[in-house]
């Protein structure tokens, strides 16, 4: 390219430039857009909603659950995803205040449903996870969620 341009691509200040002009587009992020779903899952008083962002292997979306009529607990969620399985983390503002916190998270796809399991948690560093030694439970969870028109 430069045998064809010698005028141009005489002086180090042009290259500096095409390089950079150059890098600068390599960088730029791709133009796949996900979209979000929303969701919905009631269990007696209280409600918790969804929004779920999924890729090939992760998602990350917002969760809130609203206790009835006395305060909710809302933040982020992210993780990965294995085959109809969702794992990750939620860090979130609990109701009652105080400092962000975070806990596992997981999600089983059942048909069109999303189904919160639950399990023993351990700490590792003071990072909470499921613990290996015990499977996560999807069969009697408090949330089930359907998708809702946002």
């Amino acid at each position: 390219m430069l045998a064809f341009f010698p005028s141009i691509f005489h002086s180090t200040k042009t290259y500096c430039y095409l390089i950079t002009i150059l890098f600068t587009l390599s960088c730029q992020p791709s133009a796949v857009n996900f979209p979000a779903k929303h969701y919905r899952a009631v269990s007696k008083r209280d409600t918790a909603y969804l929004q779920l962002t999924k890729n090939e292997n992760h998602f990350y979306g917002h969760y809130t659950i609203q206790y009835g009529n006395s305060g909710k607990d809302s933040g982020e969620i992210r993780g990965t995803i294995k085959g109809d399985t969702l794992i990750g983390d939620y860090f979130y503002m609990p109701h009652s205040g105080g400092v962000k916190k975070r806990t596992p998270f997981a999600l089983l796809q059942d048909g069109k449903t999303l189904r919160l399991g639950n399990g023993a948690i351990v700490r590792f560093l003071d990072i909470p996870s499921y613990s290996p030694d015990v499977a996560i439970n999807y069969d009697s969870v408090k949330f089930v969620f359907t998708e809702i028109a946002h």
